[in-house]
């Protein structure tokens, strides 16, 4: 029997559960009426582009069903795997089952990519393949067989996939809008899984109602009005495999009183595994006992599963009785249970003694990883041999890249270790693996059970640092802050290296809090620490001492520091260079050293595409969307949209969130209050209230659109809150207070002069004391603002342009010639009031600042000038989504399609169909125009 033969008695078998007696054929499943349109439409859809969908449900909703009847329409190749619970320890197993058969396509990859494929399956002796070229290759790999004919891939029981080919999958799925790929997938839902698959369409398979339970019913023969029937409805609780499993045992103990529908039967799970429970009861005891080896067995390999029953005195004879029964099905090379509840049926229908047995025999069946593993479900206690076998499997999976098999393998050893010391360490190699590969979630909950086994302070202070950016990037800056700094304190006695390492990491989180003050004492507490007992640490003291001064508003030294730890960036540059290098790029915009923090991050985000290893890349692209947000919007917004995007992968909420104020500040500053708007609800749903830093910049976005369009009295009042927050935390800084100028004119046009005044007194202090140039302008602006003379006004608008002449602050300076013009008009002189508006009109119409270049017009007017249609065109890089942006640039900057599909985490052809609407858009026909186009505008050097 061939693997298609064995696919299509899987649909027959499954089709049991749409509600249909087996033999009446296949019918759309009750009450999925919406999911099966939904399917219809994405199978329909992938001969022109392609799609993937998440269905999520609990288990017996119909996942499995419907994926059948994704099978039986689907018009064209085919390719269906599903996830076993028995190989979620087996890295890369289920990307072999999906990729191998398109081996064929391995040769279209770049090089790098398909050396980390090869390496991942086994077919290479190449080592330490990244995760990340592994998911780039999956993408392509699926792109390519698009090409050649439409693909449909379907993949059940996602939650049992094993981590590496889930991330994988993770990748593919939000790449595919341009390949003839639809990729549809079923999944049971997992706390763990939150927000993990952000940004894929989802749909969740709902309960049945009371009229689609008796339409179940009926399609089992039964009546749906009869009293245990009608109780059976009740006790589904609208669960369809429920209602199928029970109707065929109700059918034979229809009314027994105190049987199987006693009153006891108050949940659906129990009643699902009685039900299975009464097919099994009438085996033969040997099919009983087999069974128990189909359950155990974490291989699907026939060979493994005969000579492990032959072992035990069975044969494969034995399993005749279960495959007729429906207990079991053909699975690939062997057999597998028919549903995930039978499981933990049959192995706990057998005593722990048989069990363990069992594991046994299957381990001397059984080679290499697969024999580690099924000693180690048979170990009854600690077994330190054991332990060290897993190790060494998990340092193998780690240097194949398979970080979260390695994190699962990793744990699994540190259950069996035999002393506290070696449960801590293999907790903590499991935590930072499982942290590298994105499961923030497991490495918090990891690291703190290695706190809680821990004895050694110097240890104790390695799982602090640890715990303490996992809680970071979940979203618990402060709680993190205190943790690290409690554990620094604990072991600065005996290991001042550690403590400055510690009071270092605890600075970050204070700072994404806006907890000023708490940033500058740990800070100040690390370069006490590097000065005098920890050397080794003198650079990170210093760029922390940077970032800090900074922040609260000692420039000159701040910029100083900064500077001294560029300089002291030498030759390449590994992880814990490149986020210090973010941390100095970020402090030195803080600063006015644009040129320098641009090249910086510029830098690491180019390594992280170089070296397929994108950990740093919503850092890096956040930081460089706050640079170019002073002048170069529509590169601000492309940064900014993929580290939204990378943030959402990694579960990183508070990366998200501090990401999604600042693509909301830019719609607002646009003028697209809805957008801005709809970025903050996302805000709110990554938990950034929780964060004051993060929720200073939120208020502070929805005040700055709310000017934008003329929404005086909500301005206030955000701007107000955010500037007494501002104080509150201690931001002296006022290069991060930009919407200070924005309320000082809301508050005057809304007539609050003395307040105006008393906010641009403060405006006037900070330019004095930081000597920056964004505040000396913004207070200049303000003063003429308040001006009482036309020639008050023009002493002031002069002062702001010298300021402006600074530093490169396209909307700042044209917000300041706005206010000229406007002043000049007011005063009684439209004829001087036109050069300044005119310029302010084109600067805003070139950024894509729809309502203020539309004030500026509507002043022209009113100065009596005539807007020309090309004033207020829209520019041509504007055009153009994020990710075609980011293409353009990669092309600009003379990558081929295969670079930048690489550096890009793209397939070649996503980057060919976005530089064709390129093309089309921007009107050109070249990369050589395409790369005088953007460097006209300053996108490209």
């Amino acid at each position: 029997m061939d693997k298609g033969d064995l696919r299509a008695d899987t649909v027959t078998t499954d089709a049991g559960a749409s509600g249909c007696r087996t033999g009446d054929g296949p019918q759309d499943p009750v009450g999925r009426q919406r999911e099966c349109e939904l399917l219809d439409d994405v199978l329909a859809a992938v001969a022109e582009r392609g799609s993937a969908l998440l269905l999520c449900g609990e288990p017996g909703m119909g996942k499995s069903l419907l994926l059948d009847r994704a099978a039986r329409r689907c018009g064209t190749r085919l390719i269906r795997t599903w996830g076993r619970e028995s190989e979620a320890v087996l890295p890369y197993i289920a990307l072999a089952d999906l990729l191998l058969p398109l081996r064929a396509h391995f040769v279209d990859l770049p090089v790098t990519q398909r050396r980390a494929l090869e390496a991942c399956f086994a077919l290479s002796e190449a080592t330490e393949p990244h995760p990340y070229a592994v998911c780039a290759a999956t993408l392509g790999v699926l792109a390519a067989a698009g090409e050649e004919a439409p693909v449909v891939v379907l993949i059940d029981d996602l939650h049992w996939v094993d981590p590496s080919s889930r991330m994988a999958l993770q990748f593919t799925a939000r790449r595919l809008a341009t390949e003839r790929v639809a990729l549809i997938m079923a999944v049971r839902p997992e706390p763990d899984d939150e927000g993990s698959w952000d940004g894929i369409p989802q749909i969740t398979l709902r309960p049945l109602d009371a009229d689609e339970r008796r339409t179940v019913l009926r399609r089992q023969g039964l009546d749906p009005f009869q009293p245990a029937a009608e109780r059976l409805a009740r006790m589904s609780m609208g669960n369809p495999l429920v209602l199928v499993e029970y109707a065929a045992a109700l059918e034979q103990v229809p009314e027994q009183p105190g049987g199987v529908w006693g009153e006891g039967w108050a949940a659906p799970g129990p009643l699902v595994q009685r039900a299975w429970w009464s097919r099994m009861r009438p085996l033969p005891a040997r099919t009983r006992d087999a069974l128990v080896y189909v359950a155990a067995c974490r291989s699907p390999e026939l060979a493994v599963l005969e000579r492990a029953l032959t072992a035990g005195g069975l044969c494969l004879a034995d399993l005749e009785p279960a495959e007729q029964a429906g207990l079991i099905q053909p699975e690939h090379a062997g057999y597998g249970l028919r549903h995930p509840v039978l499981r933990p049926l049959v192995l706990g229908r057998c005593t722990v003694a048989r069990r363990l047995q069992t594991y046994r025999v299957l381990a001397d069946a059984s080679s290499d990883e697969l024999r580690t593993w099924y000693l180690a479900a048979a170990a009854t206690g600690a077994d330190e041999e054991l332990a060290t076998a897993l190790a060494n499997e998990a340092l193998r999976a780690r240097q194949r890249g398979a970080l979260g098999a390695a994190a699962h393998t990793w744990h699994r050893a540190a259950e069996l270790s035999a002393s506290a010391s070696g449960t801590t360490a293999r907790l903590l190699n499991a935590a930072w693996d499982a942290f590298r590969s994105g499961a923030t979630r497991e490495a918090l909950k990891w690291s703190k059970q290695a706190q809680d086994c821990n004895d050694d302070p110097r240890r104790a202070a390695d799982i602090a640092l640890l715990h303490g950016q996992a809680r970071t990037w979940l979203g618990d800056p402060i709680g993190a802050h205190e943790s690290m700094v409690s554990a620094a304190r604990a072991v600065e006695p005996v290991d001042p290296s550690r403590a400055c390492l510690l009071y270092g990491g605890a600075t970050l989180p204070a700072v994404m809090d806006g907890r000023i003050p708490l940033a500058v004492d740990t800070a100040e507490r690390c370069a006490a620490l590097a000065a005098h007992d920890a050397p080794g640490q003198a650079q990170l003291a210093t760029v922390l001492l940077g970032v800090t001064r900074a922040l609260d508003g000692r420039v000159t030294e701040g910029r100083e520091l900064l500077l001294r730890g560029r300089a002291a960036l030498h030759g390449d540059w590994p992880v814990e260079k490149q986020q210090m290098a973010v941390q100095i790029g970020e402090g030195l915009s803080w600063v006015d050293e644009d040129t320098p923090a641009r090249e910086l991050l510029g830098v690491v985000v180019d390594q992280a595409r170089r070296d397929g290893a994108p950990a740093l890349l919503p850092y890096a692209l956040a930081g460089r969307c706050e640079v170019e947000s002073w002048s170069r919007w529509a590169a601000a917004r492309a940064d900014g949209a993929e580290a939204l995007r990378w943030g959402r992968e990694f579960g990183h909420a508070a990366m998200t969130s501090y990401t999604l104020t600042l693509l909301a500040r830019l719609d607002g500053l646009r003028g697209d209050r809805t957008a801005c708007e709809e970025r903050l609800a996302a805000f709110d749903q990554y938990g950034g209230r929780g964060i004051q830093g993060l929720t200073l910049f939120a208020e502070a976005a929805s005040g700055s659109a709310a000017l934008a369009t003329g929404d005086l009295d909500a301005c206030r009042t955000h701007l107000e809150w955010a500037f007494k927050l501002a104080g509150e935390l201690g931001l002296n800084n006022p290069n991060l207070l930009l919407f200070v100028a924005d309320l000082i004119e809301a508050q005057v046009r809304a007539g609050a002069r003395d307040r105006a005044g008393e906010l641009t007194a403060w405006l006037g202090e900070r330019s004095s004391a930081t000597g920056l140039a964004w505040p000396e302008a913004a207070h200049a602006r303000c003063r003429a603002l308040l001006a009482d003379s036309a020639e008050e006004a023009e002493t002031w608008v002069s002062r702001a342009e010298q300021a402006h002449a600074r530093r490169e602050m396209t909307y700042e300076r044209a917000r300041t010639r706005l206010v000229h013009g406007e002043l000049l008009r007011r005063f009684r002189r439209p004829v001087a009031a036109r050069e300044p508006l005119i310029a302010a009109q084109r600067a805003f119409a070139g950024l894509g600042a729809v309502s203020w270049a539309s004030r500026a017009t509507a002043e022209l007017a009113a100065a009596g000038v005539r807007t020309r249609p090309r004033d207020l065109s829209t520019p041509v890089v504007d055009l153009l989504t994020s990710q075609e942006l980011q293409v353009a640039r990669a092309i600009a900057e003379g990558m081929s399609n295969s670079e930048a599909s690489t550096a890009l985490f793209l397939s070649r052809k996503t980057v060919e169909a976005h530089l064709t609407r390129v093309y089309r858009k921007l009107g050109i026909r070249s990369r050589s125009d395409l790369a005088r186009t953007l460097a006209r505008i300053g996108l490209v050097a």
